[in-house]
């Protein structure tokens, strides 16, 4: 296809519905760190969660998608009622276990208290503290409901005035518990059958009744989310924060992570392959992936391996941003896979480290994969944004490029694997999959191209009547992608 048609083909799509993954999901913004005691009294701090506000347009990192942002003045958004996360006194307000209700509606409070004995006290400075800001972030206080961390499971309450003059918030009158066992991780609190039981208890008591139906795997981060603020993990894997010394002391980035069925008994090492979400994703997006890879795991169709489903910037194309404050590429090569192979027990040689991705995480994957060959021995790709600067939207590139067309170019997947090819061609084993209805169907075809003109080897695969959507490629595919990786880690099995 002619540049002029590819062109025409793109601006058409900015008409269409964004295609990126994961399919349409909810947005929210995140004030961080707010101090809600009073001036002279040691600090607290609260994060707030509200609903709806800010989310980025879909189909970020794919060009010529994306659907028409809201007008805000345009928006009628009723006051919000309030639920409040109160965990284990003295211990730090993240991570929140109940982030997600968001989705539900409700403006969601992570408080940070201090010793048991001043829990209700900070309570109330907290409500106080909503109650002076209920205009500024558009708060319904008078319906507010608290939920506990407690001895042997949560405690879920309705705020009432004269709870500081009760003993404890276990004294209130309207109130329901959950009963566990240990819950480090918080999945019994997550857990369908309880988070339901919660919502619905606060929907009674603080809606009416009324109830707004949310699929927490599917909301959407705000921009800057190096942790993914829902820690609802995907089936089969458990979500972690590890810290990124590269941006700061005391930064954390989070991950997903799949073990192999028989991890904890076989004593044995393992393969890695590193999944990238794409554009307005975060890792909460590879969960079909990982049911996937774990039934062929299971039939055998390729060996046991560890699979990190990376928490990237939901803007941030897996590069460093030139002004250095989204250092995406250094987190994910200096921090992630440091700790994930001091952490799990990894085979850590390139040859059992793979990285795989969709949309904006299949140019990561090309990205990272050729910049740091010596690190990858295994990469794959599907349907991957590999645009040139002028296609992209503008407001999509300049977080990370800016307006420089240089070092967008100095960093996509084609100067990259030209620059290390002699390496990679020796060395490194490729995939390469797009659906045939794709809109960067004919970009990814000269792709493929380049790689043949640099006599790198590689598998490239068409899936008939796929469009720009992982879970349409690989079954739509006339041959078993997992195939790809059993034969690349069959050393290891």
């Amino acid at each position: 296809m002619k540049r002029s048609a590819v062109l025409l083909a793109l601006l058409a799509g900015l008409f269409l519905p964004g295609m990126s993954q994961p399919g349409a999901g909810k947005g929210f913004t995140l004030y961080r760190d707010l101090v809600y005691t009073k001036a002279g009294t040691p600090s607290l701090y609260l994060d707030l969660y509200l609903p709806d506000n800010e989310s980025l347009p879909a189909g970020v990192g794919v060009a010529g998608h994306a659907k028409e942002k809201d007008n805000p003045e345009k928006m009628i958004v009723s006051a919000r009622p309030v639920i409040i996360w109160i965990p284990a006194a003295g211990t730090d307000k993240f991570s929140t276990p109940v982030a997600a209700y968001v989705g539900n509606g409700y403006a969601v409070v992570s408080l940070q208290t201090g010793q048991d004995s001043t829990v209700l006290k900070n309570i109330g400075q907290a409500m106080e503290y909503l109650q002076e800001n209920a205009i500024k972030f558009n708060l319904e206080t008078g319906k507010t409901g608290l939920i506990q961390q407690i001895a042997g499971g949560y405690r879920a309450v309705i705020w009432q005035k004269d709870m500081l003059q009760l003993k404890s918030v276990a004294a209130t009158e309207i109130q329901m518990k959950i009963d566990t066992a240990i819950d480090q991780d918080f999945s019994i609190l997550q857990a369908k059958e309880d988070s339901n039981s919660l919502i619905s208890f606060f929907d009674t008591h603080l809606r009416d009744g009324k109830h707004t139906v949310s699929d927490p795997l599917a909301l959407k981060c705000p921009k800057d989310s190096w942790v993914d603020p829902v820690t609802n993990s995907i089936p089969g894997t458990t979500y972690h924060v590890f810290p990124t010394p590269v941006r700061g002391k005391d930064k954390q980035g989070s991950y997903l992570i799949y073990l192999p069925k028989d991890y904890a008994t076989s004593g044995r090492r393992y393969p890695v392959i590193y999944w990238l979400h794409g554009g307005n994703g975060n890792s909460r997006e590879g969960g079909w992936m990982c049911g996937q890879l774990d039934a062929a795991m299971q039939q055998g169709e390729m060996p046991s391996c560890i699979v990190v489903f990376v928490q990237g910037l939901p803007i941030g194309w897996y590069n460093n941003s030139k002004d250095g404050t989204m250092p995406v590429e250094d987190v994910i090569i200096r921090d992630l896979i440091p700790h994930v192979d001091a952490t799990y027990r990894t085979i850590n040689r390139r040859e059992a480290r793979g990285i795989d991705g969709m949309s904006m995480g299949g140019y990561g994957s090309l990205h990272l994969g050729f910049k740091y060959p010596e690190l990858f021995g295994v990469v794959s790709s599907i349907a991957p944004s590999i645009t040139t600067f002028e296609m992209e939207r503008k407001e999509v590139v300049a977080p990370t490029f800016e307006d420089d067309a240089a070092y967008f170019n100095a960093n996509s997947p084609s100067t990259l694997v030209k620059a290390n090819s002699d390496y990679i061609r020796k060395n490194t084993k490729i995939r390469l999959l797009v659906g045939d209805k794709d809109f960067l169907y004919d970009l990814i075809q000269q792709f493929h191209q380049q790689l043949k003109d640099l006599q790198i080897s590689h598998q490239y695969g068409i899936a008939s009547g796929a469009d720009h959507d992982y879970k349409e490629v690989i079954s739509k595919l006339d041959f078993n992608s997992f195939a790809f990786w059993g034969s690349a880690f069959k050393v290891f099995e």
